[in-house]
């Protein structure tokens, strides 16, 4: 993508370490012509002021020139390393919005961000500075040695057979920085991961006064990166040293050989100003020579690194669009839904098995069972968020599979057991699903250097679908107390609201987009029952035209739903109305029995009043006692 800005680049490097030449054959021919020795290409000796006058300006005009081009290249190669480094990171962050939930499920926050950090710094670093020095290095050698075989073979010969062992030692010390910069780099991707998850439940670690372990155990991994990044320095410094003692090894015995060269050839052949000349083109390969080491280390790190990123790049979702089979042709759906044998394994488990159900569209479908029993599975099969193991899922009798998985997402909101929220106003919360359909872009802009700037989008959703969503989810009374309204700012993940109205907020993000079909999946536990009975009158104006999946233990949030089903052991073991239901005398019957009970003993402070519990106690074999 950008072969022309590298291909310009580090030609205009290799021009400059040419042009760089010159200064040395100049002062060589002046040190000539100062000492009265003439080589086998000078004419005459001696050196008059207006020779000495051109020499100085090739020497100012060569700097100006090898200057010139070096600011070419660092304009098209670090600018073309930036814009790569933009690139992969736009590249990684896309690719992360396509994975599916078994991704999330094994990866690590901590690691992924380092991944985009840590590594990806590398590889820049790899692509910009390091791809400048491999060809400075490769030019620099190239150009060096052509004139120091042209001023003395005999002495190049010295230097060149210093080269297989700096090889040799090079290659052995970066496969050993290799392995230990992956070393280091995972480290850092689990310290990454155990900050992030103690920022995220803060709460929790200070509700268990664990705060002493939680230090002890980030210690101990600090330790360990300590001790992988020491083991790291340990073969990638000696890399610099070792290079700059060959040089200096390099220097003392060019020196010796070439005074004997001078003494031998007397005032003809090899004179002082080659001698100087050569030293100073070694003195040149001075720097390319330690930068061995160093840029050795570069390419190994951002290898490694590149390595990390593309497992990334490279990892597939489970769930995706089969191009063979999806038809694009389909652009709404309108909510009928059918389980036909549908059946979810994980592992030896079945999760769902044989499950046989039709919802038309438009309806109430309330949801309930035991914990574990497979409920939040089945509403993940409506959103592709998973596939069944077997049968089929049906959307308006049109295989799930079929659906193009932006026009199904589009149309089905769902409002998870634990939402989350974004640390931005409650305004934007609610209207996050509309942004990016409903609101314009503003075309990109022109910096002053040329470089596009990133395009505005407004965060500015509908007011008054916000507030009526909100009204909807029973949160609008909330809102107007705050002293900044819908404009008032969350903490990281909502932190700043109580869980209820975390719950709502979600909620009203859900209805906000009028979908088609609306999950949700236990959403109303963290309300108080009058509450829940507004929410409940809000879903039920929501419910007009569209499927609603309600997911709860809670009879009374259950009781006006079209139709009810439990679930036991991944099983659909009953169904119908809420008066069906307590006339069948099963589960749900037993379920309303206990609650009610519990009700009853709500102002004793005693007996079984969380109604999770009280879906719980149905799995045991005993009837619960309460005492008073």
């Amino acid at each position: 993508m950008h072969l022309l800005q590298y291909v310009v680049g580090l030609t205009a490097i290799a021009i400059a370490n040419a042009v760089n030449l010159l200064p040395a054959y100049f002062i060589r021919r002046t040190i000539d012509g100062l000492t009265g020795q003439v080589d086998s290409n000078a004419a005459t000796a001696g050196i008059t002021l207006q020779q000495a006058g051109y020499y100085a300006l090739g020497i100012v005009g060569a700097a100006l020139v090898a200057g010139a081009f070096t600011l070419l290249m660092r304009r098209m190669i670090v600018i073309a390393s930036r814009q790569t480094e933009y690139e992969i990171r736009r590249d990684i962050f896309a690719h992360l919005q396509t994975l599916d939930k078994n991704y999330y499920d094994r990866a690590r926050t901590g690691d992924l961000m380092n991944r985009l950090t840590g590594d990806l710094g590398a590889v820049r670093e790899m692509l910009g500075f390091g791809a400048w020095q491999i060809v400075n290095i490769i030019s620099g050698f190239a150009t060096a040695f052509a004139v120091m075989f042209g001023l003395s073979w005999q002495l190049t010969l010295i230097v060149i057979a210093l080269i297989p062992l700096i090889v040799g030692v090079l290659s052995y010390l970066a496969k050993l920085i290799n392995e230990r910069h992956k070393a280091s780099q995972e480290q850092s991707s689990l310290i990454a991961a155990k900050a992030q998850e103690n920022f995220s439940g803060a709460r929790v670690v200070k509700g268990y006064a664990i705060e002493e372990r939680e230090i002890a155990e980030y210690k101990a991994m600090n330790l360990e990166l300590l001790r992988r990044n020491i083991a790291l320095t340990k073969v990638d410094g000696p890399l610099r040293s070792f290079t700059t003692l060959l040089i200096g090894v390099a220097f003392g015995v060019i020196l010796y050989v070439g005074g004997r060269l001078i003494l031998n050839s007397g005032n003809q052949g090899f004179t002082t100003g080659m001698l100087v000349q050569y030293l100073i083109m070694l003195g040149r390969l001075a720097w390319p020579m330690m930068m061995i080491g160093w840029i050795t280390g570069v390419t190994q790190r951002g290898l490694a690194s590149w390595i990390r990123l593309r497992e990334v790049l490279d990892a597939q979702p489970n769930v995706h669009d089969d191009l063979g089979r999806v038809d694009s042709g389909i652009k709404t759906i309108r909510g009928e839904i059918d389980f036909e044998h549908v059946g979810v394994k994980y592992g030896q488990n079945m999760v769902l098995d044989d499950v046989n159900l039709h919802v038309p569209a438009g309806t109430f479908l309330g949801l309930t069972g035991p914990t574990g029993s497979g409920k939040t599975v089945l509403a993940s099969l409506i959103t592709r968020s998973i596939d069944p193991t077997t049968g089929v899922v049906k959307i308006d009798g049109v295989d799930v599979r079929q659906i193009p998985l932006q026009v199904l997402r589009d149309n089905i909101s769902v409002v998870p057991q634990e939402p989350f929220l974004f640390g931005d106003s409650i305004a934007n919360n609610i209207g996050f699903g509309l942004n990016n359909a409903d609101l314009p872009v503003v075309p990109t802009r022109v910096s002053v250097v040329g470089l596009p700037l990133p395009p505005e989008i407004p965060q500015n959703p509908d007011p008054e679908r916000v507030r009526n969503a909100a009204r909807l989810a029973g949160l609008a009374g909330d809102v107007e107390d705050f002293h900044d309204g819908y404009d008032t700012m969350l903490g990281e993940r909502g932190v700043t609201l109580s869980g209820g109205q975390r719950q709502r907020t979600a909620i009203a993000r859900a209805i906000v987009r009028e979908p088609a079909i609306l999950i949700l999946d236990d959403s109303l536990s963290a309300v108080d029952t009058e509450t829940e009975r507004r929410i409940i009158d809000g879903l039920r104006e929501v419910a007009k035209g569209r499927t609603v999946i309600l997911i709860a233990h809670r009879v009374s949030t259950l009781r006006h739903a079209d139709q009810i089903v439990v679930l036991e052991n991944g099983h659909i073991a009953e169904q119908g109305t809420h008066d069906d239901l307590l006339a069948l005398g099963g589960h749900y019957a037993e379920l309303e029995r206990l609650q009610t009970l519990a009700s009853d003993l709500d102002n004793d402070d005693e007996g079984v009043q969380d109604p999770e519990k009280a879906a719980d106690e149905l799995e045991r074999p005993t009837t619960p006692q309460v005492t008073k």
